[in-house]
């Protein structure tokens, strides 16, 4: 249970650093503020990200993100590791991008599918394409190594990427 908690405070800490990094990349340099209120072309169903009472939602709605995302990847938590930062990091990226954006219920294929195209701009879909994709890509390397820092699982050097070095 202590292990769980340790690493579902790591994964909530990268949701949230990363989603906020990835926001602001969206919002400055991929232009979503034009489909945001009040922008005079907001899509009608996004809310104002400036209001206040949202404001108040989004740190527990991406801890509690990040929460799901601990629990299901938790019984893979040793493999991971054993993949190393960078093919584990593409691992976690790749569930998080794929099973909790593309293929999600309410995700990207289902607006494709049930929102009216007036109502979802392919620029707009292209825009959380990319800002999603920067999200994973950080939280997934970020997540292995804060992992293997924190909490210093031992992985056996048969299964890691490194050779044990025999002169340690």
């Amino acid at each position: 249970m202590k292990s769980f908690l340790k690493f579902a405070v790591i994964v909530i800490v990268s949701q949230v650093i990363t989603y906020y990094i990835a926001g602001i990349i969206s919002q400055l340099a991929l232009g979503a503020n034009e489909f945001y209120p009040p922008s005079p072309n907001a899509i009608r169903y996004l809310r104002d990200p400036h209001d206040p009472s949202l404001q108040v939602w989004i740190l527990p709605a991406q801890a509690l993100r990040g929460l799901l995302f601990a629990m299901v990847l938790f019984p893979f938590r040793q493999r991971i590791l054993e993949l190393g930062t960078w093919s584990g990091g593409l691992a976690i990226m790749g569930f998080i991008f794929v099973a909790g954006y593309i293929a999600a219920s309410g995700g990207m294929v289902e607006h494709f599918v049930y929102f009216n195209a007036a109502d979802y701009p392919l620029k707009f879909a292209a825009i959380t394409f990319v800002e999603i994709l920067i999200q994973s890509l950080l939280m997934g390397p970020s997540i292995v190594r804060l992992d293997k820092r924190f909490i210093r699982v031992s992985v056996p050097p048969s299964l890691s990427n490194k050779s044990p070095n025999p002169t340690a």
